[in-house]
């Protein structure tokens, strides 16, 4: 069967929302309220916070394969077994890739994640710690890397300091913060870097409006024998 990057979403994290209702929804975004010190009888201050929201609308990801009768007799539960799956490979592996991509939003797809995006300077270990550290400044945590694979070797090739004791990226992780690497993790053209992102992966909000749904067509081909 046909090999597939490696899925890297589902161990992350995210968080999906299955079963929605038809059309759009939103998910609703709150801003850091402020507080403030006050004597004894002053009057309190507002916090401030603000909200919005993120617009989920659904797209359509498809395909049709066309298989013989002939073959479908000749293997019938081997064969529909091993379609099945990779119409549901292909799938995953298309929301990924487009997840991980550049592409701006359209009528069609949702925008990628690297859309807009100029990549970070990770070409020391010092600059990494660096943009650690500005996520520890964001109040970010539990974070993963998501690395292409131009970005993993990087990693494994770059020395924690000139003494090339110890490599930046050793047993899976970037000095003890998890890594997961996949061939849906695209570097840009525009950059010789290897692309990655760093973060909180339950911050990402996938939703799913329906299931899978696999048609049999009996008769549209059946001119050619075929379903």
């Amino acid at each position: 069967e046909t090999l597939y990057a490696n899925s890297i979403l589902t161990s992350r994290g995210p968080r999906w929302f299955t079963g929605l209702p038809m059309g759009d929804v939103r998910v609703a975004k709150m801003g850091k309220g402020t507080v403030t010190w006050e004597g004894e009888t002053s009057s309190a201050s507002s916090a401030g916070q603000t909200f919005s929201s993120i617009l989920l609308q659904p797209k359509r990801l498809t395909a049709y394969v066309d298989i013989s009768k002939k073959f479908i007799l000749q293997d019938t539960d081997g064969a529909e077994m091993a379609i099945r799956r990779d119409l549901i490979n292909g799938i995953n592996n298309k929301l990924e890739a487009t997840v991980f991509g550049y592409a701006d939003v359209s009528a069609t797809q949702p925008a990628g994640l690297f859309f807009g995006k100029t990549l970070s300077d990770a070409t020391t270990f010092a600059k990494v710690c660096g943009i650690e550290g500005n996520l520890d400044d964001a109040n970010v945590s539990n974070i993963k890397y998501a690395l292409s694979a131009k970005a993993k070797a990087d990693l494994r090739a770059m020395a924690k300091s000139n003494k090339l004791t110890q490599l930046v990226l050793e047993g899976g992780t970037v000095d003890g913060v998890p890594v997961f690497v996949s061939s849906n993790v695209k570097d840009s053209a525009a950059t010789t870097k290897g692309a990655y992102i760093v973060g909180d992966w339950s911050n990402l909000a996938i939703g799913s409006w329906g299931d899978i749904e696999i048609t049999v067509d009996p008769y549209t081909k059946s001119i050619d024998g075929c379903i």
